[in-house]
């Protein structure tokens, strides 16, 4: 019961479900109170031109006769009066929240007013019981399409409340009235009796207040669901916009139907590649701040580029870096043969790259390229504010050290044993994938214990013999 209790109040107040980012929720909410303000504003706005269209309709059409006139032109003149106070509240004073439910009772209590003393205005105006029989009501429904603009609907229940209140005022002011009648049913006893000025008809105020209920309901539960559809649909965006930063468009839309697009935190065999620019902290010394950012961001776009049409997801950047994973967050037949053949493709991408710059008169670009294949823990990282997919794990530093050890060895691209028998062992690999590589034997990686088995790409050693 209490669940329920909670739904309900979360409804009336228009917040958010629990489930969501909290900053966004709150990002959202704030937005959705400005673009509030400035609907009621644009409704304010509105509701003095009709006013003016009115007042000028009844002129054309001389409407101003008699004593009515007086009433024709007050009552419009007074909810614009309403309506331009509010507007010029909401301006001056952006943070009270207050303001619009006071203005919508002061609406309603003006409109019940008008209703009520009409006649004091005009000797000529019918009495209040024909006004409750001719649907006066629709003046007060009026004020309901006017808390539409505030996207809010706790503020459309309030004003349905106002509006309920009003005319409960204007019904019992017609019942008071000397000589009014009613009965307690519909039926003929009611159709012969309608057109006396004097009766009210009770089935028709209940009808009424069933109507108004149905209107303010449904209008509020309209805009709850629309304030829901919104944050859901920024919530889908960003969860999309934030696969799309790791993975291939293609990836993404599959990723996006899932219901948890990662699954659970896991151990799992992936291919890992480094890849770093050579001698860029150097270089960028002397470089102009706009011109070395321009350079990383076309340099990480023509990699993303070439990771993500070998099936490869772009874990994070590195500055002038990047670490890419293959076999994440699901495995493949060859994920191993996806990280050795972008390794070359890079470098090809690169070499086409320099070409452009030579001929731009620009300095070429050297890559290092390390991989390695080993289990890693892959997962969700970070906090509720800033989440990310990453993979951690030795399998990630054996990697990181194969990148800096290309440089020593004067090659491009380093790989360890574990990636060459990975590509070997998976059926579709092309013979000629690992035959460009060379054997260079056990090497001592800075940090670890035991010594790692390397091919090269252009170094010094035997060429791997293929089986």
């Amino acid at each position: 019961m209490a669940g329920i209790f909670d739904k309900l109040r979360a409804f009336v107040a228009g917040v958010v479900p629990s489930g969501y980012d909290p900053g966004m929720a709150e990002r959202l909410l704030t937005s959705f109170h400005d673009t509030e303000r400035r609907g009621l504003m644009l409704a304010c706005a509105v509701r003095a031109v009709i006013v003016i269209a009115l007042v000028l309709l009844f002129a054309v059409t001389g409407s101003f006769v008699g004593d009515g006139w007086v009433f024709l032109l007050l009552m419009p003149l007074g909810i614009a009066a309403i309506g331009l106070a509010q507007f010029e509240t909401l301006r001056r004073w952006p943070q009270v929240t207050w303001a619009k439910y006071v203005f919508i009772a002061i609406d309603c209590a003006y409109l019940a007013w008008a209703l009520i003393v009409r006649n004091s205005f005009a000797s000529d105006l019918p009495p209040v019981t024909l006004a409750v029989k001719e649907g006066a009501l629709l003046f007060f429904v009026a004020f309901l399409v006017h808390g539409a603009f505030s996207y809010s609907p706790r503020f459309i229940l309030w004003t349905g409340f106002c509006i309920s209140l009003g005319w409960a005022a204007v019904v019992g002011t017609a019942a008071a009235q000397p000589g009014t009648f009613f009965t307690l049913t519909g039926g003929q006893e009611m159709w012969r009796e309608y057109g006396d000025p004097s009766y009210l008809p009770v089935i028709k105020v209940v009808y009424d207040y069933v109507i108004l209920a149905f209107l303010a309901l449904g209008l509020a539960v309209a805009v709850w669901r629309s304030r829901r559809l919104v944050l859901a649909a920024a919530t889908s965006e960003r969860a999309r916009a934030n696969l799309a930063r790791h993975f291939s468009p293609k990836v993404v839309d599959e990723l996006s139907a899932r219901e948890q697009p990662f699954g659970t935190t896991r151990r799992q065999a992936v291919a890992i590649l480094f890849a770093d620019i050579r001698g860029f902290t150097t270089r960028c010394e002397t470089m102009p701040p706009e011109e070395a950012m321009a350079f990383l961001r076309e340099f990480h776009a023509r990699m993303e580029e070439v990771i993500f049409q070998h099936g490869g997801t772009l874990d994070k950047i590195l500055g002038d870096g990047l670490l890419a994973v293959f076999g994440a967050p699901d495995r493949g037949n060859g994920d191993a043969g996806d990280a050795l053949a972008c390794g070359y493709a890079m470098i090809d991408a690169i070499a086409r790259w320099n070409a452009e710059r030579v001929a731009e008169g620009k300095f070429e670009v050297q890559i290092g390229v390390g991989l390695h294949y080993g289990h890693v823990m892959l997962g969700d990282v970070g906090s509720e504010r800033l989440m990310t997919f990453t993979v951690v794990g030795d399998t990630v530093n054996v990697a990181s050290r194969l990148q800096s050890l290309s440089k020593e060895l004067g090659t491009r691209l380093v790989a360890s044993e574990a990636l060459v028998k990975a590509v070997e062992q998976e059926m579709r690999v092309e013979r000629a994938l690992v035959e460009k590589l060379k054997f260079v034997g056990p090497t001592q990686l800075r940090g670890r214990e035991h010594e790692t088995v390397i091919y090269a790409l252009d170094a010094a050693g035997h060429r791997r013999a293929v089986a």
